[in-house]
């Protein structure tokens, strides 16, 4: 699994919730409007919430400048995955050498050991397919060499974005800088191609906390609020789902990825099944400019 920069990617996660097969429903009401800031919190911080989010796109596209100009950040990203199926648990853990510009991580460790050449290239591949299955595919996709598609966050941003509805519900201190609290309702006025996925994302509360200086994404937030029940194919029910994800400030311009922890829990057909997953990244350091 690879979670890669800004809002919008942590919007389209909620989307994976869509992929199970079969007809689906939900218990409970769909998510609606959280209390919005009260007058205080206005007087204080006059921007809308339209306006915070316009400039998070415009925090994205510095960071797109600067990455295009080759200020790019490797780190080592640990990834451990708990999966509990009945009485069956399976423990993975993966290291990677990751980057700030979307390029392809390079898989350093799996469950401690050093891996094969065929391993490391196996895994580029899946987490290259999963990318683009989740942010589209961009110019060179098909390069296993290439280097990062530094426009990738702008173009599905400005792509997507229209299809949610912002609400300023809040701010709060985040890692010591404040920050805007936002409420992202799906726009049912302007619909994704995929029915099952505008029908999940009715019951999805998706927070996302912008900070108040620098407008880049610090912390982002997706609960399934409601079970979801899979009726046909394999029968399944997910009772609960949970992302949290924090981001680390590099430079003003450059912010990524540090924490993630993500849980979903439900059942198919009458067996529990429960997955934990973490990422924690470290040893932040400049990539030299290539000639």
């Amino acid at each position: 699994m690879k979670i890669t920069n800004n809002s919008m990617v942590l919007m389209m996660l909620a989307l994976g919730l869509a992929t199970l097969t079969g007809c689906i429903s939900f218990g409970g009401k769909a998510v609606e409007p959280l209390p919005e800031a009260g007058d205080e919190a206005n007087q204080v911080r006059p921007l809308t919430a339209r306006e915070i989010s316009d400039k998070a796109l415009e925090a994205e596209k510095r960071r797109q400048a600067k990455t295009e100009a080759g200020v790019v950040f490797t780190f080592q990203r640990k990834v451990v995955i708990n999966e509990v199926e009945g009485k069956k648990e399976r423990l993975k853990t993966r290291t990677y050498q990751s980057f700030s510009d979307n390029r392809d991580p390079v898989l350093l460790l799996i469950d401690g050991k050093k891996p094969t050449p065929e391993q490391v290239e196996k895994e580029r591949k899946k987490i290259h397919k999963h990318q683009i299955k989740i942010l589209g595919k961009g110019e060179s996709a098909e390069d296993p060499d290439r280097e990062g598609d530094a426009n990738l966050m702008v173009r599905n941003i400005e792509k997507h974005r229209d299809k949610f509805i912002p609400h300023l519900i809040g701010t709060e201190t985040v890692n010591g800088r404040p920050a805007y609290i936002l409420q992202f309702l799906h726009n049912p006025e302007r619909r994704f191609k995929e029915a099952m996925a505008n029908e999940v994302l009715k019951h999805v509360l998706i927070k996302i906390w912008i900070d108040q200086t620098e407008f880049q994404v610090t912390k982002a937030e997706v609960i399934l609020a409601n079970p979801l029940y899979v009726i046909g194919g394999l029968a399944a029910t997910v009772n609960t789902f949970k992302l949290t994800a924090y981001q680390k400030r590099l430079t003003p311009e450059i912010w990524t990825d540090h924490r993630v922890t993500s849980s979903i829990e439900g059942r198919v057909l009458w067996t529990p099944h429960t997955i934990t997953f973490s990422s924690e990244s470290s040893n932040f350091k400049p990539l030299p400019k290539s000639d």
